[in-house]
């Protein structure tokens, strides 16, 4: 699914989603559009745009996957979430733009924290290429299967590195899932048990244990500067209590302040029962919010 807005920097989103569908893994892609409310001429011509947008840049696409062109009304948030669980979509795709103020990018982040399948977020003029994939690890069970994606991923792409990226704190004792005690200097021993049911055929890869302080997505977004990645893939919560590198405040660091494109990786149907309680609850009998 792809979330268009029927702005002008959607064309660079869909060029990006274009490339991604060359990989030929999508059987359906659903291209939508979410309106406020607006009577029925407003969605009729918001309907004959999008198609038009979708034809320009999918064309040569049409013998090897089917293309949904869906515009809706209501909250944007809330009807993009609602309609992904209820198209059991695997992963959705939006346009983010990088903004520091406070507050900023706060529709990006509450959409990947809040949707119930992975979220590949494309910041406006990012490289529509994949050559190098930072994963950031903190050997729990969600980032392996980050991992696994990234190297899904390369094996599409021809000559891909994965980059797995441990951030370590400056404490003399790490704890690791459950409470289980390791000492500095034993990462190396626990990277090779965490990656050894792992396919790395055919994938090059080289992993980086870095130190970092409080504000690990810094660090994340330095080492991908340093690095030159053209992605990051990285899962939502953790349960590593050593470097909480995958806790939602440093995903939604790096999210917020992405410059290249973030793949937040999770698996449809988590919460899904919440999700739809949730969104309900917002509601009133009147139509209006309701807490």
């Amino acid at each position: 699914m792809v979330a268009v807005t029927l702005a002008e920097r959607d064309v660079h989103l869909m060029r990006y989603a274009a490339m991604v569908a060359r990989l030929h893994t999508a059987e359906e892609v659903r291209f939508v559009h979410i309106l406020g409310e607006a009577n029925e001429r407003a969605r009729k011509e918001a309907q004959v745009r999008l198609e038009a947008l979708v034809d320009e840049h999918f064309a040569d696409l049409s013998d090897s996957l089917t293309t949904y062109c869906d515009v809706l009304k209501g909250p944007l948030i809330d009807r993009l979430l609602l309609f992904a669980s209820e198209q059991e979509v695997d992963l959705m795709m939006v346009g983010h733009r990088p903004d520091h103020r406070p507050g900023g990018g706060s529709l990006t982040r509450r959409m990947a924290m809040g949707a119930t399948c992975s979220v590949w977020i494309v910041p406006e003029d990012s490289a529509l290429v994949l050559q190098r994939i930072l994963v950031p690890v903190d050997f729990s069970t969600p980032s392996a299967d980050a991992l696994a994606v990234a190297l899904s991923l390369a094996r599409l792409v021809k000559g891909v590195d994965v980059l797995p990226l441990h951030v370590y704190s400056t404490n003399a004792v790490l704890t690791y899932e459950e409470d289980e005690a390791i000492v500095r200097g034993e990462e190396e021993q626990i990277y090779g048990e965490f990656t050894q049911d792992m396919d790395f055929r055919d994938v090059q890869t080289r992993r980086l244990f870095v130190e970092g302080g409080a504000d690990v997505a810094r660090t994340i977004h330095r080492v991908a500067s340093e690095q030159a990645v053209d992605l990051k893939v990285m899962a939502t919560r953790g349960r590593s209590r050593s470097a909480a590198i995958l806790l939602g405040s440093v995903a939604e660091g790096v999210i917020t302040e992405a410059r290249t494109p973030v793949l937040v990786v999770k698996h449809f149907g988590a919460h899904v029962g919440l999700l739809k309680a949730l969104l309900n609850r917002t509601r009133g009998t009147d139509g209006g919010p309701h807490f």
